[in-house]
């Protein structure tokens, strides 16, 4: 066999080679986000028209982006006052659905931007909290879309119900103690005051303003 039939066919096993291994590989990387992601997973392939390749490049984007997100820690008493916020909207919700609803979206989104995540946009918050909390980010989609929903008076009681259960769930995991937290109380002390989380904004509700309580 000459020298040049001998390299045509290496180059010929080379490529045959890289052809059968390489749809593992890619088959690999998207069960591995699937098994990360879940249901976001699922949700975003539905989006790109069950295509599972797409879905993979744009959740691999977000782990690039946000993969590496520096958490920010909560003091003790800040973590309690925004525990008691989200109680007083739950009771509020018994009387005046939309307006809970509203707030509660604003307060999710306030806790998140404290915990380091996105504040420029939704969308820009959505991708970001996927990334850490996969299995519960469609709690602020549902309340963002409820509150949206309300504020045009097309809202229906129990969607408006399930996206605050939705949304109470993601709210939890974003109050759950962190490592950074307790580096934040040590600090406390030194500092001259404490910054408390911001209350919800009031929103003009019909021909009332409803406020934080």
């Amino acid at each position: 066999m000459s020298v040049g039939i001998g390299i045509i066919c290496g180059a010929v096993v080379a490529i045959m080679t890289a052809l059968v291994l390489v749809p593992p590989v890619a088959r690999s990387r998207s069960s591995g986000l699937r098994a990360r992601f879940g249901p976001e997973f699922d949700r975003i392939a539905a989006q790109h028209h069950g295509d599972q390749k797409a879905a993979a490049r744009e959740l691999g984007a977000r782990v690039r982006r946000f993969g590496r997100l520096r958490i920010q820690g909560l003091t003790v008493p800040a973590r309690e006052q925004y525990a008691a916020q989200w109680a007083g909207l739950q009771e509020q919700f018994v009387d005046c659905p939309g307006a809970a609803v509203a707030k509660a979206n604003r307060l999710l989104s306030h806790l998140a931007a404290e915990r380091g995540y996105p504040a420029e946009s939704h969308a820009l918050q959505i991708d970001a909290l996927s990334v850490h909390h996969p299995h519960r980010v469609d709690g602020s989609r549902q309340l963002h879309m409820a509150a949206q929903k309300a504020a045009n008076g097309e809202a229906e009681a129990e969607k408006m119900r399930q996206a605050m259960v939705a949304g109470r769930l993601l709210f939890e995991e974003l109050l759950r103690t962190q490592p950074q937290d307790e580096r934040a109380s040590k600090a406390l002390p030194r500092q001259a005051i404490w910054r408390r989380p911001r209350s919800v904004p009031a929103q003009r509700t019909g021909d009332r303003t409803q406020t934080s309580g």
